[in-house]
């Protein structure tokens, strides 16, 4: 999946030249929310599972490089910083602070490619709806997961001249968890909140 991911943004940047119009640059923070769920067996009795949601905050920043009026790639760095773990068995359920139970946050390489459709409201705002790509890559090796995400939502651009704008985006994703067998990952999903600066070339 990996490769995958990697060779798909190789092609679309090795053929950008099919959309030379519109090429930016920039860069900025981001911000997402999300809570991951999945089930794992207890070692010590058969039959017995807990089912698992962890939420979590991510911080970071992140560039952009548009290829054109409808595709942009991104790449970010973050640390994804456990928030709560939620348990449910038969025994019981109940809600704890992550750290309480052992779990550390991590750094994560995110890398993405998003399709767009601007809209030109005036000569200083552009609406664009957005979907997109992201694929999560965590660098830590201690009960941690990758993360592929399907997101859809919208940006605007403000622009400050002819070619400097801000940017800001607000989209919502689904995500497939990747790795950790024993935890029996189910879904991902949560909020992604970006907001740059740019330019136009």
């Amino acid at each position: 999946m990996k490769k995958f991911i990697a060779l798909a943004l190789f092609l679309i940047l090795i053929t950008s030249g099919a959309f030379a119009m519109d090429k930016a640059i920039g860069g900025g923070l981001l911000f997402n929310h999300s809570k991951t769920s999945g089930t794992f067996k207890n070692l010590l009795y058969a039959g017995d599972k807990w089912d698992w949601t962890m939420s979590r905050n991510g911080f970071g920043g992140f560039a952009f490089f548009g290829l054109g009026r409808f595709i942009e790639l991104n790449f970010g760095i973050m640390y994804k910083n456990p928030q709560e773990l939620s348990l449910e068995s038969s025994y019981g359920s109940g809600t704890r602070k992550a750290k309480d139970a052992g779990l550390e946050g991590t750094s994560a390489l995110q890398f993405g490619v998003y399709f767009k459709y601007p809209f030109v409201l005036t000569d200083r705002f552009v609406l664009f709806p957005t979907a997109g790509i992201d694929y999560e890559l965590t660098l830590s090796t201690d009960d941690w997961w990758d993360d592929l995400w399907l997101r859809l939502g919208a940006g605007v651009d403000f622009f400050l001249g002819e070619r400097v704008f801000l940017r800001g985006h607000f989209i919502y994703g689904v995500g497939v968890p990747i790795g950790e067998d024993y935890l029996n990952l189910k879904i991902t999903h949560g909020l992604l909140i970006k907001v740059g600066i740019g330019f136009m070339f």
